[in-house]
């Protein structure tokens, strides 16, 4: 059993003990209040100390132009960015040249050129200048249509342009030769039977708009095809179309009654 001083000493170490655990629990509590109260209050100096601040200017680069040398230096802001120059798109328009072809005498049929006159000009220190002007020959082939179309048109003042299978030609001849009678008496061409039948419709495309058959022109204008005529015939004003465009050239114009005809 052991002794009333070991009992003593053994009390009195743990006492001791006890307040060294205390002591120190409470002087790391104060330490770690101590730094709290210290970030605490950096943090706060810091965020007034932001607001009273202004706000830094931007640092600008100088700019040097090319042989200024240092007088002529320039300061501009490095990260300013420079309006990008909108680049104008040049809107190229083709007109196509026309050209009047006699018709008969009488009047001018208009007509496109194969190959027109082009213009070329140079621009030199800002001013457009006129350097040269080529003319190139149109072929043959549509040299002969042009001349052949003058040539059909001095026939008479009615031209039919058909085609001798087609049946709206048909319609259109059996009510311009069937049901009227008109002076001079309208001249047919039958364009498949042609030998410069294509380029002739061609140059009827491009002077009148109608690329198909029948074309029918009265003094070198074209009142349509074969449902233009029956239309005109059933609302009964052919006739006076005929007059009307034909003027003196067309001395007569009759429509047949339905037992002459």
């Amino acid at each position: 059993m052991p002794s009333q001083r070991r009992v003593r000493l053994l009390v009195v170490a743990v006492i001791a003990m006890l307040v060294l655990t205390f002591y120190y629990s409470g002087e790391a509590s104060k330490i770690q209040n101590q730094k709290f109260y210290r970030s605490t209050l950096e943090a706060m100096r810091a965020k007034e100390e932001a607001k009273h601040t202004k706000p830094k200017d931007k640092i600008q680069d100088t700019v040097v132009k090319p042989g200024a040398g240092a007088v002529g230096a320039q300061v501009g802001s490095a990260d300013v960015e420079r309006p990008a120059v909108p680049v104008a798109k040049v809107s190229e328009s083709k007109s196509e040249e026309m050209e009047e072809i006699p018709i008969a005498g009488r009047t001018k049929m208009t007509v496109p050129k194969v190959k027109g006159v082009q213009d070329s000009s140079l621009n030199t220190g800002g001013s457009d200048e006129k350097k040269t002007e080529e003319k190139e020959e149109e072929t043959t082939e549509q040299l002969d249509a042009k001349s052949e179309l003058n040539s059909i048109l001095k026939r008479a003042p009615v031209i039919i342009f058909s085609k001798s299978y087609c049946p709206h030609s048909k319609r259109a001849k059996n009510i311009l030769l069937g049901h009227y009678d008109i002076t001079p008496a309208p001249f047919v061409v039958e364009l498949d039977q042609h030998p410069i039948g294509p380029a002739l419709q061609q140059l009827l495309r491009e002077n009148t708009g109608r690329g198909t058959v029948p074309n029918v022109l009265v003094n070198g204008k074209s009142i349509g095809g074969g449902d233009d005529v029956a239309a005109l015939d059933q609302s009964d004003e052919l006739a006076s179309k005929l007059r009307q465009l034909g003027g003196k050239w067309i001395s007569e114009v009759v429509h047949k009654t339905p037992e002459s005809v």
